[in-house]
């Protein structure tokens, strides 16, 4: 009888997540990561980069309209878009569920979009889309070189440790605001309410200075550490907890009130 593989992912010394590996899929390791996709019966198929769970097909979609839709609702009129990360496409197919004009989706990882295509077809088809503009270089690197002013940006990264750490500097922060509009708005996923607690609050303290309005929120994601994510939203402008919102956008599980509902009134 063939032994049973099970993926583990540590949240704590003391915690884990396990996924039966029913099949697996592909493990690669790419210019800058591990990638490994399998089948587990519940979640569908499951992506892991570096160890821990990105996605689920699952449950991708609680994240993915969670970090897409409250900025774009808080601008009001957004036409240019860039998502910084965001291999797998599923930011992508709720930005463009929008009225927007163009959005840049840079993504530092060629791998991860080529596992995208290949294995996660409902996110990775919105990359065809004519109004998507598809990028493989370092995010920092193009905010940069480019001359583009956006609208909205979201960043779409990894947790807020390793490489990934540069994106959550004040340095970052101040970039991005260079590269908005005068109402520009930038949302981005900043970790585990039970387990980033003390960064996340340093972070805000220091970023919230930056723009005009501003608030921490959160959604849930089963599949991530303690299945409570937060997310912070940017404003130069509009208020962060007076976004606009069509309800007749078709979503899946977010809306109008679960936003409303989950801004911190108060830092955490």
């Amino acid at each position: 009888m063939k032994e049973e593989s099970w993926f583990k992912e540590f949240h704590d010394k003391s915690f884990y997540i396990a996924f039966r590996r029913d099949k697996l899929l592909k493990k690669i390791k790419s210019e800058y990561q591990e990638i490994e996709v399998f089948e587990n019966e519940f979640w569908g198929k499951v992506l892991i980069i570096d160890g821990l769970v990105m996605l689920t097909e699952k449950d991708e979609l609680f994240y993915h309209e969670a970090i897409a839709h409250p900025p774009l609702f808080v601008h009001r009129k957004p036409e240019n878009i860039l998502i910084i990360g965001g291999g797998d496409g599923g930011t992508l197919r709720e930005v463009l569920k929008h009225n927007v004009k163009r959005v840049d989706l840079v993504e530092i990882d060629r791998e991860v979009i080529n596992v995208a295509k290949e294995f996660f077809p409902s996110s990775a088809n919105s990359f065809s889309d004519k109004r998507a503009n598809i990028i493989t270089e370092d995010g920092i690197n193009f905010l940069k070189e480019t001359k583009n002013i956006y609208d909205v940006i979201i960043v779409d990264s990894s947790e807020p440790f390793g490489p990934s750490s540069v994106l959550f500097t004040e340095e970052f922060y101040s970039l991005m605001r260079n590269k908005t509009s005068e109402n520009g708005v930038i949302s981005s996923q900043l970790g585990s309410f039970l387990f980033h607690k003390k960064f996340i609050k340093e972070f805000f303290s220091k970023i919230k200075n930056l723009f005009e309005s501003s608030s921490l929120y959160k959604g849930i994601t089963p599949t991530y550490p303690g299945g409570i994510w937060v997310y912070g939203i940017f404003s130069k402008e509009n208020s962060v907890k007076n976004a606009k919102w069509n309800n007749k956008l078709p979503l899946s599980y977010y809306n109008e009130l679960i936003y409303k509902g989950s801004l911190f009134e108060e830092e955490i």
